[in-house]
């Protein structure tokens, strides 16, 4: 029978034949690949093998095994180590392209023995080579700092594999099948009927579980049987619950989309309720002013991002309606001098060609521009130009002032 040792040393074997591999290529001479062999992509590679292999040693599910590391320590050290690992990478790939060739230069020691000795050990040996060399000779240390602490981890893990309950779970295990044995020797069937029909009962749930799990729709966990979740595994309890959030999640989410569709419809039709001035949330004031036509300057520079319900498929829906009230919206166009491009680029289409907006804009700007030409004052210039510019931007064709207004000014010029 496996002893406790077996089940640690399945781990501690496996997770650090990575940084076996390594320390083979750099007792090799291959500097660069024995550092790229350090990544973290390999190192989590070689825990996971050793997770199962462990796991083999007492038969158990990987997840059981899984489940009793430390990846609250192990997943930030390996950060850490593939931090230092970029870096030292970093430093080799510039002194190569520095001296335009393989890595080279002042060392001192010989090559290490990767074979007899941890990656720790071969690390700090070759970061002494390249004492000379600080740009080298750092980062190799700091990566062997990582790695160190990365084989600590590691042989922590197998040591807490042999002190867990699962070497204990496994004898209880081997007892109970041999009780059952000697109980079917002895005749006490019925015992083993009612055993075996226990675990039929407790097998079909849990395959009646995992059905519901497995289907499509999440909310399909909502018709599970209280007494197949009674009897379900821990890991299928926490699915179940992970499934009916997502169900919650999802019907909340097709909810928002559907009242931002009807949001649009509504704003569109100029009849918004209450429930919808509700879903539009900071963008409801503006809406209703543009319901009303009763925008004001600010509302001017709007964009279409601005419009409410951005994070739906309805986000394009608004600002086609809001340009319509924006150029129905008279008043404002009475001392308006600036938009947002986005409002100009869509009241210049053809749609918008007899808005009243238009009207407005050539009115303010023939008179200001006939004032500019008879006082000649600068002020009166700037603000007729201003006036008739703004207008053109829309596409209005300047009137006979703003014409000789511009006239005017070119000349002065």
């Amino acid at each position: 029978m496996p002893e406790r040792k077996d089940f640690g040393d399945a781990l501690v074997k496996a997770a650090l034949a990575p940084i076996q591999a390594a320390n083979a290529r750099l007792g090799e001479g291959a500097i660069s690949e024995g550092v790229a062999a350090l990544s973290k992509a390999e190192l989590l590679a070689g825990l996971r093998q050793g997770i199962d292999k462990a796991a083999v040693v007492f038969k158990f599910r990987s997840v059981d095994v899984e489940a009793l590391l430390p990846w609250d320590e192990l997943l930030p050290a390996l950060d850490r180590l593939e931090a230092a690992q970029i870096a030292a990478m970093r430093a080799l790939q510039q002194h190569t392209s520095g001296t335009g060739g393989p890595l080279s230069g002042p060392t001192q020691g010989s090559a290490p023995d990767g074979r007899k000795q941890t990656g720790t050990e071969v690390l700090f040996k070759v970061a002494k080579r390249f004492a000379a060399d600080p740009r080298i000779c750092g980062p190799l240390e700091g990566l062997a700092t990582q790695v160190s602490g990365w084989e600590m981890l590691v042989s922590q893990c197998g040591d807490r594999l042999e002190s867990s309950p699962l070497h204990a779970r496994f004898a209880r295990r081997k007892l109970l099948v041999l009780v059952a044995l000697l109980v079917v020797v002895l005749g006490a069937f019925s015992v083993g009927a009612r055993s075996g029909y226990k675990k039929k009962t407790i097998d079909d749930a849990r395959a009646r579980v995992d059905a519901v799990l497995r289907a499509e729709d999440p909310c399909a966990a909502e018709g599970l049987a209280p007494g197949d979740i009674a009897l379900a595994t821990p890991e299928q309890v926490t699915a179940e619950k992970s499934r009916l959030e997502a169900c919650a999640s999802g019907r909340a989410r097709a909810k928002y989309v559907a009242a931002c569709e009807t949001l649009a419809k509504n704003f569109e039709a100029g009849k918004l309720s209450p429930d919808d001035l509700a879903i539009a949330k900071d963008a409801a004031p503006r809406l209703e002013r543009a319901q009303k036509r009763e925008l004001g300057l600010p509302d001017l520079v709007a964009t279409p991002k601005d419009m409410p319900c951005q994070d739906s498929p309805s986000k394009d829906r608004f600002f086609g309606t809001y340009a319509t009230a924006a150029a129905e919206s008279t008043k404002v166009w009475a001392e308006a001098t600036r938009v947002s491009d986005d409002l100009c680029d869509a009241l210049r289409g053809k749609d918008f060609a007899t808005k009243p907006y238009r009207n407005e804009l050539s009115r303010r700007a023939e008179p200001a521009a006939a004032k500019a030409i008879l006082s000649g004052k600068p002020e009166d210039m700037e603000l007729g130009q201003k006036l008739c510019d703004f207008a053109a931007s829309f596409g209005i064709e300047r009137g006979k002032k703003c014409t000789g207004l511009a006239a005017v000014v070119a000349k002065k010029r």
